[in-house]
């Protein structure tokens, strides 16, 4: 007899792969029990089933690296647990470099996973070959190797999860389809599948790459494809040690594991194809796409090269199956930011068995503590946009994303697919002065500016590239004469309404409450102290404020602030942000080039620091804010689309005679990090407190209307917790610092770099650092170093940034 559905649960868990049951397991574990998971069909005849069951522990961020650790963890306890083993060996993996720069980028990878005590060391080519004799070690420079990485069963570990479940107390039913999540009044109310409905408090989707259409149906935007993905295991091959670690060669595109004394080995393709454009076929069930030769040729090829004894034995399984990848390479991991109760966990890359058990546990911990336990931003569903998560756009972006698997992870990568989307009034005009163009949000924004006879082309390194004098240039130019930066792609946020001042005085930690023509920079912090977002403020008029947000939090600040609104206010949201063009002006120079279009005064005393004024340049009405990210003196020049091209060309004919150059993103990340200015999702996110980064001056508790935040950020300032945010400059002039370089402080890893450029002005690699310290006074004391590709090289850490910012 077929056991009926319940009326309500707690928690609904939509989909049976590795990360619904993840999430099953870990919160009937910590006592939740009325919970439920429902699966369409079987458990893990998504994807999971024909994962080829890596569990390589160092990923792609401190979030990822954690879940990653974490499963290995599991992998070690879950059988004594339950009874089921996971098919875990600890056979170690081995990563191999065919050239410089990619020995460089394992190097890297190998400094990063000593932030977790995780053993990764050089291993030279002739202990590569010994360890792996079937190898071709013909142009192999060396290696990485991690000798607590490994392989899993993906389908025993993922019932392994699925039993400690139900031994803790949830259900889990197969065979039922979830054909609606119901919602009322922007929160969920439960699902209605083909066996009844469910009412819930919470709703969960693990849909895999069913998860994107589920999400759709309720405007929840899920940015992952199905793309084709293959792997081939041979037939028996004599003798094949059972023992071998798990072999990468990124640059064939290949990775092996032995497999049952044959070898499997798949492909991170070079030239990847969507699956299922027309939706996925309703009868899916442990199914596999059909395999095309061609498709795989050139990558096959290389890996015959690479492992010869494939050259002469037999294929027994030419394997084709759909794996979900996302727009920009990262997981969705969170709850949906207009829908309360609505929980995303999907489009991990085809990491899922080694992401998966920690993946889990980190939504279940977010869903009991009603918050993100740890810094999850960079996989936050409101990263996206609504354009972002439709199909057409899906469909070309995310099968790059797993072309790029295997690719260099360059630092600053730009994507190919999909560009040109959005264009600032000044993309034109830059483009045809040199601009070089990188991508954020869809937005095409200047990197660096090719001077002339030199392409117009990104090429990348972790030293230096093509590029790299040229954007030096475009710093001394800001330093010591004029920059001009588009800012148009800037988030502008209109806030107005009769509540708009109480509004903004109890969402952020700065006074807003500041005369008509004030521009404030303030935080806006989270119920538990830490930092949601930055941005500035600018007071148009009585009851009409702009908030500016950085390029990629647009969104996000829109929903953090629609959020607060109170039912009884008169408080009115509008995005303003394509309604004005903007041009910084700024460095030594910039009040002399608009001195000569603008009849304004632009003195201290009448045009002071973080004002606000409206006039002419040429015979355009603008309106212009004193401030600069580049920490020089500088303006903001906001201008409606129709004059922009006209306010550049004024400015351009001014500027040239005084060594006004175009400057790029490239350029302002370094001047930015050089004057101590911060960037969100680098420097700080809604973990860290701003005592820890040097914030608490703009937190203001003795406001008339108290802040969101403020009594846990009296408690925390009071706590004097770190880690705590610090400056950084190699004494070395030679490396350059990226992301995430190990700091040593007396030879201990004590931090890691947040944000790394090359400064001009200091003749070396900066960057802000996290470092773990009793207290912030302790900092200064103690020997400095960082990590860069295995070499410890001396560096100076202080509090204070390198360069004053002038105003």
């Amino acid at each position: 007899m077929t056991q009926s559905l319940p009326s309500h649960a707690q928690v609904v868990i939509i989909g049976g792969g590795i990360h619904g049951c993840s999430v099953a397991y870990h919160l009937a574990k910590a006592g939740w029990k009325d919970v439920i998971l429902l699966e369409r069909k079987a458990l893990t005849s998504g994807t999971t089933w024909h994962a080829a069951g890596l569990v390589g522990q160092l990923q792609g961020s401190h979030a990822t690296t954690a879940f990653a650790s974490y499963g290995v963890e599991l992998l070690q306890e879950i059988e004594a647990e339950t009874g089921q083993n996971p098919g875990f060996r600890q056979s170690g993996s081995i990563s191999i470099a065919v050239n410089e720069e990619r020995l460089a980028e394992l190097k890297r990878k190998a400094d990063f996973a000593s932030l977790f005590g995780i053993e990764a060391h050089y291993m030279p080519t002739d202990a590569i070959a010994e360890r792996w004799p079937l190898m071709n070690a013909d142009g192999v420079l060396g290696g990485i190797h991690m000798p607590s990485d490994g392989s899993a069963n993906p389908i025993d570990l993922t019932q392994a999860l699925a039993k400690g479940a139900r031994m803790h107390g949830a259900t889990i039913r197969e065979r039922i389809k979830v054909e609606e999540v119901l919602t009322d009044a922007g929160k969920v109310t439960g699902v209605r599948t083909n066996e009844g409905t469910i009412t819930a408090d919470v709703v969960v989707n693990c849909g895999g790459m069913w998860a994107r259409e589920l999400g759709q149906k309720n405007g929840v935007g899920v940015p992952l494809h199905a793309c084709e993905h293959y792997y081939l295991v041979t037939e028996p091959i004599p003798d094949l040690p059972s023992d071998l670690p798990v072999l990468r060669s990124y640059c064939d595109g290949t990775y092996w594991k032995e497999d049952a004394g044959k070898l499997l080995f798949g492909f991170a393709h070079f030239h990847a194809k969507a699956w299922a454009k027309s939706g996925i076929p309703e009868s899916f069930e442990f199914d596999s796409l059909p395999f095309i030769e061609d498709d795989v040729m050139e990558v096959l090829d290389l890996s015959m090269n690479r492992v010869p004894i494939l050259q002469e034995t037999g294929i027994r399984t030419f394997f084709n199956g759909p794996e979900s990848y996302s727009h920009d390479g990262r997981f969705t991991l969170g709850e949906a930011p207009d829908l309360k109760g609505y929980y995303v966990l999907a489009g991990v890359n085809s990491t899922g068995i080694q992401s998966g058990p920690g993946a889990g546990k980190a939504l279940a911990d977010w869903i009991m503590a009603g918050h993100p336990t740890l810094d999850l931003a960079e996989m936050d569903p409101a990263r996206i946009e609504d354009w972002q998560a439709r199909d057409p756009y899906l469909q070309e972006r995310c099968p790059e994303t797993l072309v790029l698997t295997y690719a260099m992870h360059w630092p600053g990568r730009q994507r190919t697919t999909a560009r040109g989307l959005r264009r600032t009034p000044f993309y034109h005009p830059m483009k045809t002065k040199g601009a070089v163009y990188a991508e954020a949000q869809g937005w095409e924004r200047p990197g660096w500016f090719a001077p002339e006879g030199v392409a117009s082309e990104y090429d990348y390194s972790f030293h230096r590239p093509s590029w790299f004098d040229h954007a030096q240039a475009e710093q001394k130019a800001a330093r010591e004469d004029v920059a001009m930066i588009d800012y148009s792609m800037l988030g502008k946020l209109m806030v107005e309404g009769a509540d708009a001042l109480t509004f903004l005085q109890r969402v952020c930690t700065n006074d807003i409450d500041v005369p008509v023509g004030r521009v404030v920079y303030t935080l806006m912090l989270n119920e538990r102290g830490g930092i949601e977002s930055d941005v500035t403020v600018a007071r148009h008029g009585a009851d009409s404020f702009m908030v500016m947000s950085s390029i990629s939090h647009t969104r996000r600040d829109a929903d953090h602030l629609r959020a607060h609104v109170a039912a009884d206010e008169d408080v009115r949201l509008r995005d303003a942000t394509t309604d004005h063009a903007v041009l910084s002006v700024a460095g030594p120079k910039a009040r002399d080039v608009l001195a000569a279009v603008c009849d304004v005064d632009l003195s201290n005393d009448s045009f002071p620091f973080n004002s606000l004024q409206k006039f002419h340049i040429g015979h355009a009405p603008v309106f212009a804010q004193r401030l600069s990210y580049t920490g020089e003196m500088g303006w903001e020049i906001f201008i409606t689309p129709d004059f922009a091209e006209h306010v550049f060309e004024v400015l351009w004919e001014a500027g040239v005679p005084l060594g006004l150059r175009l400057v790029g993103g490239e350029a302002l990340n370094a001047l930015r990090v050089e004057k101590g200015f911060l960037h969100w999702g680098h420097d700080m996110s809604y973990t860290e407190a701003p005592h820890q980064v040097g914030l608490g001056f703009i937190c203001k508790p003795n406001k008339a209307v108290p802040f969101v935040g403020c009594d846990a950020f009296v408690r925390r300032k009071a706590d004097g917790k770190g880690p705590f945010l610090c400056h950084v400059k190699l004494h070395d002039p030679t490396p350059l610092l990226h992301h995430n370089e190990p700091v040593l402080k007396d030879g201990a890893v004590v931090g890691y770099l947040a944000s790394g450029a090359y400064a001009y002005a200091q003749g070396a690699a900066i960057g802000t650092c996290f470092i773990d310290a009793a207290d912030r006074a302790s900092v200064a004391s103690g020997a400095y170093e960082v990590v860069v590709e295995g070499k410890a090289i001396a560096a100076t850490v202080q509090l204070k940034p390198f360069s004053k910012p002038l105003s």
